[in-house]
């Protein structure tokens, strides 16, 4: 079941009907029985597997928590229970990169490959129990004893399709309490959903024509066509994974439970760190969080430490040694995280790159700005940051789409040959969309950079319609959903269902 979808609405709101009616410490039961049925919507494979990943994780958090008591010496109770998370980390990625990575290794290795559907958000939960796993080890979580509340925080099907990923001690707290109807959030929690309709099926779906028609055959077109599809499908991408979490969001909104924001208008970042920082926060912290954390204050990262404040006086560059190695393998895991590809490694590591580039270099651009006379404070270098991070960004997605590392490449040296303006709307209308779909998408991507300013001057766009008059308020809604109707991509050779990071 497509979350962009007829059916998905009617499904909501049957659940919502049932939520608020039955009796408030039954509220999670009919969650758990809706998610399950939506997992089913999916095929008895996608049942079965996040079932499978409950119990495995449920027994070992039991089992963990089980370890404190059960030794008499802290020590012993720490190397059980990281024995019982090793285990549990070696299961679980194992199946992960069985169903997910396997195809791709055996490809390289010239092995047989094994024809197996990816269950859908397998991703998504299976990190979502690790980090439940990792928390309580570290003490930071005790173990959910009821294993069918577990059941629902692995479960949670607004989750299902693409994330965010959460954690217990958010969304498992949220999951027991009792929530009663509450006329704002009901509304702001829909409002969320229809703008995630109109960047997912009015924005990033028409974004997709031009897009794939590129892609997938660029020696077919100039410089000029490459450059135009490599830039939207970033804004695609951007548009087709907020537009899909802003209905996750507004979904579970609708029932009183707040997801973590999983962007924060990531182009405005004005550099690449801030960037991931911004983008796919949910992803991102986790990775921070379980690996590049423990890496950076490691043993060995402490010894690299030592020596390279020891043996390295110039900069900040001994002090900022510990972090490389750590950058690298946590970009890497991101980079493969979200696909099984050379596309995707290639892409964790230029960031990885990009991003120690940045930190070796910080004293070399600090000198150059001070004896250019360059004011960092000032609004042009602040535009300048963004549009220099905005083009790396573009460069690393252009790899990803590509069907290969090399087309990527391929593509992008093509874009140098992109100052060639003679008849350049006959050049665009060629690239497979005709020119009123042209003026919607235009329009709507100012729509969109309109709203997504205001948020970055920090306000509060949802806040500001519901205090508008009556009449202009529903005016605004009803624009939205004949937006939605009318002007969404839909018909044959159309999948809305297919979001980008689905697949991831």
């Amino acid at each position: 079941m497509s979350i962009v979808s007829v059916q998905f609405l009617v499904f909501l709101a049957i659940v919502l009907l049932v939520y608020y009616l039955i009796a408030k410490k039954l509220q999670w039961v009919v969650l758990l029985a809706a998610s399950y049925c939506f997992y089913c919507f999916a095929g008895s494979g996608a049942v079965l597997f996040v079932a499978a990943t409950t119990l495995v994780v449920y027994a070992s958090g039991i089992w963990m928590d089980r370890s404190s008591v059960r030794y008499d010496s802290k020590k012993a109770a720490k190397a059980a229970k990281k024995r019982i998370l090793i285990g549990t980390v070696i299961v679980v990625f194992g199946v992960l990169f069985l169903l997910k990575y396997y195809d791709f290794f055996a490809a390289n290795l010239g092995t047989p490959a094994i024809d197996i559907l990816l269950p859908m958000g397998i991703s998504f939960y299976m990190f979502q129990a690790i980090g439940y796993c990792i928390d309580i080890y570290r003490g930071k979580i005790k173990a959910e004893h009821s294993l069918l509340r577990f059941a629902l925080f692995i479960s949670f099907f607004p989750l299902a399709v693409q994330g965010p990923i959460s954690r217990f001690d958010n969304l498992g707290e949220q999951l027991r309490q009792e929530h009663r109807f509450s006329y704002e959030g009901f509304t702001f929690g829909a409002q969320l959903i229809l703008w995630g309709f109109i960047k997912k099926l009015v924005i990033a779906d028409r974004i997709a024509i031009p897009v794939n028609s590129v892609f997938d055959s660029y020696q077919d077109y100039d410089g000029t066509q490459v450059f135009i599809a490599v830039v939207l499908y970033a804004v695609q991408i951007y548009a087709d994974f907020s537009g899909g979490i802003d209905i996750v969001r507004g979904a579970a909104g609708c029932m009183g439970i707040d997801l973590i924001e999983n962007f924060k208008r990531p182009y405005f970042g004005n550099t690449v760190a801030e960037y991931w920082r911004r983008w796919h926060i949910a992803l991102t912290s986790w990775m921070r969080d379980y690996v590049f954390y423990p890496l950076a204050l490691s043993k060995m990262s402490s010894k690299i430490g030592k020596w390279g404040r020891k043996h390295i006086k110039t900069g900040t560059i001994g002090k900022q040694l510990p972090s490389y190695l750590p950058t690298f393998i946590t970009f890497f895991l991101i980079g493969i995280w979200h696909g099984s590809g050379w596309g995707f490694i290639v892409f964790g590591l230029y960031n990885a790159t990009i991003i120690v580039l940045s930190m070796l270099l910080a004293d070399v651009f600090d000198r150059i700005n001070r004896a250019l006379h360059i004011n960092t404070e000032s609004n042009i270098w602040r535009i300048w940051q963004i549009v220099r991070t905005f083009a790396i960004m573009v460069i690393g997605k252009c790899i990803t789409r590509a069907e290969s590392v090399g087309a990527g490449i391929a593509m992008l040296k093509s874009c140098l040959g992109m100052f060639d303006f003679h008849n350049l709307l006959e050049r665009v209308y060629s690239m497979g969309m005709d020119l009123d779909n042209w003026f919607v998408l235009a329009v709507f991507l100012m729509v969109f950079f309109a709203v997504s300013f205001m948020q970055e001057r920090g306000i509060n766009v949802r806040e500001r319609i519901a205090a508008f008059p009556l009449p202009l308020r529903w005016t605004i809604y009803m624009a939205g959903v004949l937006a939605v109707l009318i002007l969404g991509v839909y018909g044959k050779g159309y999948d809305a269902a297919s979001f980008i990071y689905r697949g991831f």
